[in-house]
């Protein structure tokens, strides 16, 4: 199979190699976290010359290995380590165990055997939530992404004849970055049925067996309603409507706040909060959803409805999130700036567009650029543009090509 070295993940980490520390690896299903960990585990070997016997790997995806009990993986670990050296050891979707974390905290504390822990999982819930209290201060997450545009542009001219940025970025716009895809990227009916077998999945292992939906004909509605909405303000007020004014009935918010936080846990879609520019202050009655990738948004739409725009903010926004932002929707008076992005002590304000119309009355304009000049904060402020780029707007304000950006390192 076509393989991308994740030289990013790979790079992150090796800083973290040998520091004690659990490295808590997370992604949606699919993202290419156990290609991660092989390329890591092939530089363990080549690079720092870590024997075979040194390193253990268990893939609970293997369901042979599902009759463990967490003391019985335990016991086989400690069976099969070596004293006086540096064990390495890689449990990737390790959440199929029960109980998995007192194997984890047990090796990380055993005095005996020296451990470099590893872990995988397909729900953020498992290592936010569950194991906040066992792992404070112990962990290290690295959150890995479907592939950047950046991944598959260099793959697609390496290993296609197709060489124009412009097809290949709308190629990635609609069937997105699952590594899965890489094999046939160019061939449409596939990369279809891929990807609805990763969506399957997702929602079947990681959302309806472990929550134990009992109305999964209501939650696969909310679903498909969220991932329509990609891009929109989200209320559980405005989506219990839809749902009772579409299916004559009704869920009850407390019903639909569950769900969201599901698809969320799962880490098919990314919430968005609102952050009012003016009171400083993050709102909590509406958000915004990203998928994770365009191809999954557009795989449970049924590759229809695709709107451009928001399309274009989905992958802005994770690739915001890829490069380390912390990101919002910046909420003005009478207006909303697309995503107000934070890094430690820096402010970015972005908007995101597919064209600029430079008509000063239109209402492109104003949403554009009328908005960005409306912030009166001394931060950077730019638009990303599909068709421009290299320009500025009479205040000053920088226009990137939206594309250009997303290769650019």
């Amino acid at each position: 199979m076509s393989e991308i070295i994740r030289n990013s993940y790979l790079k992150e980490l090796c800083t973290w190699k040998d520091q004690k520390r659990i490295k808590v690896i997370t992604g949606v299903r699919r993202c290419g976290k156990s290609t991660v960990l092989n390329q890591y585990i092939n530089i363990l070997k080549t690079i720092y010359k870590i024997r075979e016997n040194q390193i253990q790997v268990f893939d609970f995806n293997n369901p042979k290995l599902l009759k463990f009990s967490y003391m019985e993986l335990y016991d086989n670990i400690l069976k099969n380590s070596i004293k006086g050296k540096k064990n390495y050891i890689f449990l990737d979707e390790i959440q199929e165990i029960k109980d998995f974390e007192k194997c984890v905290i047990g090796l990380y504390e055993n005095k005996d055997i020296d451990f470099d822990i590893y872990i995988t999982g397909s729900n953020s819930r498992m290592f936010s939530q569950e194991l906040a209290t066992l792992f404070t201060g112990r962990e290290t997450e690295i959150h890995i992404f479907p592939l950047s545009f950046k991944e598959i542009y260099d793959f697609s001219i390496q290993k296609t004849n197709v060489i124009d940025k412009y097809t290949i970025f709308n190629q990635y716009k609609m069937f997105g970055g699952l590594p899965i895809l890489l094999e046939h990227y160019e061939n449409v009916e596939m990369n279809k049925k891929d990807l609805a077998m990763v969506v399957d999945g997702c929602i079947q292992k990681d959302i309806r067996n472990r929550n134990k939906i009992r109305n999964f004909v209501n939650f696969r509605k909310v679903t498909k309603y969220v991932f329509l909405q990609i891009g929109q303000m989200l209320s559980v007020l405005n989506l219990a409507s839809y749902i009772e004014s579409n299916n004559k009935e009704t869920l009850s918010h407390h019903t639909i706040t569950r769900y969201l936080l599901w698809l969320c846990e799962a880490l098919l879609v990314y919430k968005c909060e609102n952050y009012d520019l003016n009171g400083k202050k993050v709102l909590l009655t509406t958000s915004k959803y990203y998928a994770v990738d365009t191809g999954i948004r557009n795989c449970e739409s049924d590759f229809s409805n695709v709107n451009n725009g928001s399309q274009l903010e989905n992958i802005v926004y994770i690739e915001l999130l890829r490069r380390g932002y912390k990101v919002y929707v910046g909420k003005l008076k009478n207006g909303e700036i697309d995503f107000v992005a934070k890094k430690f002590e820096d402010t970015i304000f972005i908007q995101v567009t597919e064209k600029i119309d430079w008509d000063i009355e239109s209402k492109n304009y104003k949403r554009e650029i009328g908005n960005l000049e409306a912030i009166k904060i001394h931060e950077p402020k730019m638009i990303l543009s599909l068709y421009d780029s290299s320009q500025k707007t009479p205040s000053g304000i920088k226009i990137f090509n939206l594309i250009d950006w997303l290769l650019a390192n």
